[in-house]
């Protein structure tokens, strides 16, 4: 990996709280082991749970999501936009869950995730309208995608939302994309998500640019089929990957893989299920941060097979933690899938073990602990 994106990377995932870009202060200890492995006392199931993120049913948290988190640890939730109805109602359903995953052993606290773009995609009631990354592309005006990303994040953190899956940075306004991309010049694009993901960093948010390697020239949505995108690979690196290196450089903490088929990455798989296409973004663009599945309930991952299956391939492929929007059966299969696949042998306790490292580490980059 490069020094320089490596000593980015360190830089800008200073953890944020109070005053956004806070770090936490030197000999402090560590939530998450004081320096040494952050993952060391948690079980193989402890540490599987940490690598889901999944949906809930309601506005108040229910039953299946609680078991989730009381039984099975897991890292994360998504909220939609039925899950939101006001600034009240999502904080105090923000603050029951993490008091509950607080209260469960090993006691971590739990990513709230949201998609708030801008545009077509902002569906948080209270969070002011911000323009499409289309106008803002158009604008020219890096700037201008810096203030929306700080406003956006700025507005979550209160209630209590610490990620936004965003920035897009695909280049290009394929089906799926539209206006959510900021252009179709690449160069303009990796301006424009380097700046976002500074915003949202100063707002103390996390950030996922997405959707690697680039769903821009993609002529079908992944959400109800596997696109197929027949770039060769001088034109993976010279047009689809410049923006994703730009958001790297800038310090993203967590990048997207999509469910897109590049047969010169990988002939057979989507890149959320790909090992080619994971290698290609830690070894080309040096990304050692924490990479994220799209959703896997989305048909372009599951390929008419179930959600578990697709959930070990993913992990197989070395992505770090897995959207599971299924309904809660299916969520809970995903996950004993994935444990039986590392109590097995099929996928090493040792890769579990350095994504969970990750995560922690992303956690309380952004003082997630002192937070809860």
């Amino acid at each position: 990996m490069r020094a320089v994106a490596f000593l980015s990377l360190l830089v800008l995932l200073a953890g944020c709280s109070g005053e956004a870009g806070r770090a936490p202060a030197k000999g402090s200890p560590a939530k998450t082991g004081g320096g040494g492995d952050p993952a060391r006392n948690m079980s193989v199931r402890e540490m599987v749970g940490q690598m889901f993120v999944v949906s809930l049913g309601g506005t108040e948290p229910d039953y299946y999501i609680r078991k989730m988190i009381r039984e099975r640890n897991v890292g994360g939730v998504l909220l939609f936009g039925y899950n939101m109805r006001s600034l009240p109602q999502v904080r105090r359903l923000t603050g029951e869950l993490q008091r509950l995953s607080m209260a469960t052993e090993p006691a971590v606290p739990l990513l709230v995730a949201v998609d708030q773009e801008g545009g077509e995609v902002q569906s948080a009631p209270w969070v002011s309208p911000q323009p499409a990354a289309a106008e803002i592309g158009a604008s020219g005006d890096p700037e201008a995608a810096r203030r929306a990303a700080e406003r956006i994040g700025s507005e979550l953190r209160e209630a209590g939302i610490n990620t936004d899956l965003a920035p897009v940075v695909d280049t290009g306004f394929g089906a799926a994309i539209g206006s959510r991309s900021y252009g179709e010049d690449p160069r303009l694009v990796a301006r424009m998500g380097a700046a976002a993901v500074e915003g949202f960093e100063a707002a103390g948010v996390i950030s996922a640019a997405k959707h690697f390697p680039n769903h821009g020239p993609a002529t079908s949505d992944s959400h109800s089929s596997l696109p197929i995108v027949d770039h060769d690979m001088d034109t993976v690196l010279s047009h689809d990957l410049p923006p994703f290196e730009a958001a790297v450089r800038a310090g993203v903490p967590m990048v997207m893989v999509g469910h897109l088929l590049y047969p010169a990455i990988d002939p057979e798989n989507p890149a959320s299920l790909s090992p080619q296409a994971i290698r290609l973004l830690r070894d080309r663009l040096g990304f050692d941060g924490v990479v994220i599945t799209d959703d896997l309930a989305m048909a372009g991952a599951r390929r008419g097979e179930g959600v578990d299956r697709a959930a070990v391939q993913a992990v197989s492929a070395g992505a770090d933690m897995l959207i599971v929007s299924s309904p809660p059966p299916q969520q809970a299969e995903a996950y004993d899938a994935v444990v039986r696949a590392v109590q097995s042998g099929r996928i090493s306790e040792r890769q579990i073990r350095m994504s969970v490292r990750r995560i922690l580490k992303m956690k309380e980059d952004y003082n997630l602990y002192a937070r809860h």
